[in-house]
């Protein structure tokens, strides 16, 4: 593949695969099982696919100390951010003001990639994620009319998602070692089981429950593990490694508008006026972040370079 088309390649797959996940979730709640144990076997499934994957391509041996770092990331910007979101809407939050709260993180991103990471986000990247987020306002403002039943600290839970995966990608672009891909999907993979399986016992006052061979569950969890699990957060990592934090977190601003579009040609679910305006100004914002040339360290050198070579 020509150099110049790959970052192109990996932000239609990071915005394709991640926008699945929604999708994904949507199909999880036609299961019988409790979500969150469809949850923590996906990433079971997920992990030992990974595994092989590492087995098979392992050319040398990985510093331990990497591994943990990976596994800390994968905790947050995995496991933290899903559990968060899956528990607002499972507590009553609905879907609409989940989306815009979650919607808050790239802009949470790039005012902490300046003095963490030495991304300047200069004025045009600064007003082309604010219009952005203008369009995402839109493309959820429909549900922001419907009455919550949820506790009013339950609306904290999404705010924690955002807090969750701005800080795992942080931290995934601060590791001092280089972890190849492979392994880093596998460690972080196994962490978010942990993570799910322990909020799965907790839920279920530690009753285990195994997967259930029917449908319903079967599609759900080959879609989670496919595209959303090894391609969405392959896409992810591969991302933050080429793009930087602040590029991929722009690049969140696209998952409304084609989840719209999934779930149009999946379910029906035609976006009305407010949605397809929405889908328009979230595009334009993307575009006009997009444009700007990759600011610079202090030191010199480009800041999506140094993110490159995580």
């Amino acid at each position: 593949m020509s150099p110049a088309l790959l970052p192109f390649t990996i932000a239609a797959g990071f915005v394709l695969c991640w926008s699945s996940g929604f999708v994904g979730g949507r199909l999880a709640l036609e299961s019988s099982m409790p979500v969150l144990w469809l949850f923590a076997w996906r990433f079971l499934l997920a992990t030992l696919l990974a595994g092989a994957w590492w087995c098979l391509t392992r050319r040398q041996r990985v510093d331990v100390r990497g591994l943990l770092g990976e596994a800390g990331v994968g905790s947050l910007t995995m496991g933290g951010y899903l559990l968060g979101v899956i528990l607002a809407i499972r507590f009553g939050v609905s879907a609409g003001v989940t989306a815009l709260v979650a919607a808050l993180q790239p802009l949470l991103a790039a005012a902490l990639a300046g003095p963490w990471l030495g991304e300047r986000l200069s004025w045009r990247g600064w007003a082309g994620m604010v219009v952005a987020a203008a369009g995402v306002g839109l493309c959820v403002v429909g549900d922001l009319g419907r009455p919550g039943a949820a506790p009013l600290w339950a609306y904290a839970l999404p705010l924690g998602s955002v807090i969750a995966v701005t800080l795992g990608s942080v931290l995934a672009v601060r590791q001092p070692r280089v972890v190849p891909l492979a392994a880093t999907l596998t460690v972080q993979l196994a962490a978010t089981t942990l993570v799910f399986a322990v909020a799965a016992l907790v839920a279920g006052q530690g009753r285990p429950a195994l997967p259930m061979l029917e449908g319903a569950t079967l599609g759900a969890m080959a879609w989670l593990v496919v595209l959303s699990s090894l391609g969405g957060y392959g896409f992810f990592v591969a991302s933050l490694r080429r793009l930087g934090v602040t590029r991929t977190a722009t690049l969140v601003y696209l998952t409304p508008p084609v989840t719209l579009l999934w779930a149009a040609a999946m379910f029906g679910e035609w976006p009305g006026r407010a949605g397809v305006a929405g889908m328009g100004v979230a595009l334009l914002g993307v575009l006009v972040a997009l444009r700007e040339r990759p600011a610079r360290r202090p030191d010199g050198e480009p800041a999506a370079a140094g993110v490159a070579q995580h």
